[in-house]
């Protein structure tokens, strides 16, 4: 499944692995340079519980996932934590560990560097933005869906395998 790069819509046709354009209704033949793409994401933590939301776009939409999204130029990846938490959240966060850097394929071809992180935050009730998330839950850790968007499960996995590497005070996000 491939994406337009454009507007994200799914594409038809096409393998850009096997040299085929994917073809979008919208903008029509689709060939870019494959970039990397900075990233970054937090695991929300408050009471043993962690903060997930359930996408409301492709790919992946109507799983759940840790929230997060892109670095923007000249951005520290723990800004761009802390900021699509409040984004697509509504609430400040705390970052208080290093999950994992991970490097994937994305579904529009180019390769995502996700940076992770573990925060905590005092807000009891998250205010989604409906265009990113359709809803947001807390979960126990031995209760996380099995419906988790792309590799989020290898992120989740990590944290719970105690792989978080504790910030300095002042670390990011404060």
């Amino acid at each position: 499944m491939w994406f337009c790069d454009q507007c994200g819509l799914e594409t038809s046709g096409g393998d850009p692995l096997a040299g085929e354009a994917p073809t979008c209704d919208e903008h029509g033949p689709r060939w870019r340079l494959i970039r990397n793409a900075p990233c970054a994401a937090a695991v929300i933590v408050k009471d043993d519980r962690v903060l997930l939301g359930r996408r409301a776009k492709a790919p992946f939409a109507g799983e759940w996932e840790v929230p997060g999204g892109f670095v923007e130029r000249g951005e520290h990846p723990s800004d761009a934590a802390v900021r699509e938490v409040f984004e697509e959240l509504g609430i400040e966060v705390t970052l208080t560990g290093l999950v994992g850097i991970y490097v994937e394929p994305s579904a529009r071809g180019e390769n995502l560097q996700v940076t992770v992180y573990e925060a905590t935050t005092t807000a009891e009730v998250a205010t989604p933005d409906p265009a990113e998330v359709t809803e947001w839950a807390w979960f126990a850790r031995a209760e996380l869906p099995a419906d988790l968007a792309g590799s989020h499960r290898t992120r989740l996995d990590d944290w719970l395998a105690g792989r978080t590497v504790p910030l300095p005070a002042g670390g990011g996000g404060d």
